[in-house]
């Protein structure tokens, strides 16, 4: 791991997080750090203040260990088995920040465990968020990232960091990260949605990360207005997959209850106030309605809502189920097309606009890592993920269930979750992409970083960003009624008949990753330019009003 030191490209957020500080007057790392010893002769532990011996001021020395567990994970979300507990992991962090915070011996925390006060700040960034607000996490942030300035010697003290997080998910998903908008005209004027937008660090993770990232863009964008007259469009804020997804179960395996409680967390502060309950899910729609105050001026046609799950339904639950009655009008960036229980009713391609759902960030580094090229694949096809054998939901979903009876013929892999995955995309030509709970999967736009050909089959899945991506040359659509051994016998006939041919779709494949790269931020190709150019087309087709209540000849007419 090479030693730290500020990316280029991070110039522009660095002076704003220096802004921050400035603007705050006090910074919370101020005396703070102390000064490097210059005893070469030292151990090398006492050189970089990595000895994490333990004290009764500090942490023990066993707790030290488990905070450098922890320390190279920092920017991960998705490592335990529930929304829920993935949440109490940042609380446990922030329980022990509030502790750090609240002492005077800031600079004996650091002289004993440098780099462990690093990876506390890091972990308990998005409880912060949740606790004290995005302008403090931006500061605790700015103080991580001048602690390791100061000090850089993370490979002589063994603590190893991943530094392009700090370059890339982080200053984006706290809004410092600035950019152009492609250099469109648009005007954006994004609402500040207060707690239904709460929480951009911990609900950056996963496919519902897309509600965050799209946010996160467009309000530090150049497109951005704060001036309501002059907006093409209005940008509504809602993590509402996340929020939906905080909710824990009964009795949930893992999670530190409270006594007596056989829901909540003891772990994260007022736990049942974090989360959205499906019994409310109407009355809150329409509550974040009721902050809109320019929603009712053209009928909601120029407010964009984002939908990152099955469509209006996230979890098995409908969010907004009067929805005709309100919003009919208005912009829906949606991962799925198909809502289940409501149709093509639920989506209309003249005004709606589907989009991929998110991949973080190191999910999307490890497929690139194990993308063989096309002469070294050795498996024609792979499926591996939720099948009606492993999964209650599945038992219906009968493309999945014939995909199982496929599992047995030689040199496919197909089954549940393996440890392997990437690897096993990584040397598959095809990667089959099956309808599920809904027509959409994150299936699909894995399968391009691993340069695994789309082996699409389900039926009702539309497709994103179609004016930009001619989908014949990058995928195959089979029809999903049809998942047989005929099926497996083309695919067989086409890799050992046509290889060139595949090759050659193979890298078209790889050229057309970008577009789904939320990470992408600069680029001529990636998923904001293409919201954007779906914008821009909608803005030149708007409808000037809908149905004003009345207007009057001017004077002299």
């Amino acid at each position: 791991m090479a030693r730290f030191r500020m990316p280029l490209t991070a110039a522009c957020w660095w002076c704003s997080l220096c802004a921050l500080g400035q603007a705050a007057e006090v910074s919370l790392f101020e005396g703070a750090l102390p000064e490097l010893p210059a005893d070469s002769d030292a151990p090398a532990c006492w050189r970089t203040f990595s000895c994490c011996e333990g004290s009764e001021a500090t942490l023990s020395a066993e707790l030290w260990q488990h905070v450098k567990s922890w320390y190279p994970k920092y920017h991960m979300r998705e490592l335990l088995d529930s929304t829920p507990r993935m949440l109490e992991r940042h609380y446990t962090f922030y329980n022990v920040y509030l502790r750090l915070q609240g002492s005077p011996l800031w600079r004996v925390w650091a002289a004993d465990c440098y780099f462990g006060v690093i990876g506390i700040l890091l972990n308990a960034l998005p409880a912060i968020e949740f606790e004290e607000g995005l302008f403090v996490a931006q500061n605790v942030f700015a103080g991580a990232l001048d602690m390791l300035m100061k000090n850089n010697k993370t490979v002589e003290a063994n603590w190893t960091l991943p530094l392009e997080p700090l370059d890339l998910q982080l200053p984006f998903f706290l809004g410092v990260r600035g950019n152009d908008c492609q250099g469109s005209k648009l005007k954006v004027f994004v609402y500040d949605t207060g707690n239904f937008s709460l929480g951009s660090l911990f609900c950056s993770a996963g496919q519902w990360g897309v509600e965050v990232a799209l946010h996160r863009y467009f309000a530090a964008s150049a497109c951005r207005t704060r001036d309501p007259d002059e907006a093409d469009f209005f940008l509504v804020p809602d993590y509402r997959a996340c929020h939906y997804h905080m909710a824990p179960t009964f009795q949930q395996r893992g999670l530190t209850r409270i006594e007596g409680d056989d829901y909540h967390s003891a772990l994260i502060r007022n736990h049942k106030d974090k989360y959205r309950r499906d019994a409310d899910a109407d009355a809150t729609f329409r509550k974040l309605l009721g902050e809109l105050p320019f929603f009712k001026r053209r009928h909601g046609m120029d407010h964009i809502f984002i939908f990152s799950d099955q469509g209006f339904i996230v979890n098995f639950t409908h969010t907004f189920p009067t929805w005709r009655e309100e919003i009919s009008h208005s912009i829906f960036l949606t991962t799925e097309a198909f809502t289940p229980g409501c149709g093509p009713s639920c989506f209309n391609p003249w005004k709606d606009i589907v989009i991929p759902g998110h991949l973080d960030w190191d999910r999307i580094r490890l497929m690139r890592q194990h993308n063989l090229p096309s002469s070294e694949r050795t498996l024609l096809f792979n499926f591996h993920g939720r099948l009606p054998v492993n999964h209650g939901y599945y038992e219906n979903v009968t493309v999945r269930r014939a995909l199982t009876e496929l599992a047995h013929l030689p040199d496919v892999s197909i089954g549940g979750f393996i440890e392997e995955y990437f690897e096993v995309m990584g040397k598959s030509h095809f990667c089959i992409v099956p309808e599920g709970t809904s027509s959409w999967t994150n299936h699909l736009y894995e399968s391009f970083f691993a340069g695994c050909i789309p082996l699409i089959v389900s039926d009702r899945f539309v497709l994103p960003f179609q004016d930009l991506i001619e989908w014949s040359q990058v995928s195959i659509r089979w029809p999903q009624n049809e998942v047989n051994v005929a099926m497996y016998l083309y695919i067989r006939d086409l890799v050992e008949s046509r290889p060139a041919d595949i090759a050659e779709m193979k890298k078209r494949v790889d050229a057309h990753a970008c577009w789904f790269d939320f990470y992408a931020f600069d680029e001529k190709c990636s998923p904001y330019v293409a919201v954007v150019h779906a914008l821009e087309k909608r803005k030149r087709a708007f409808p000037k009003y809908l149905h004003p209540e009345w207007w009057l000849p001017e004077s002299g007419v």
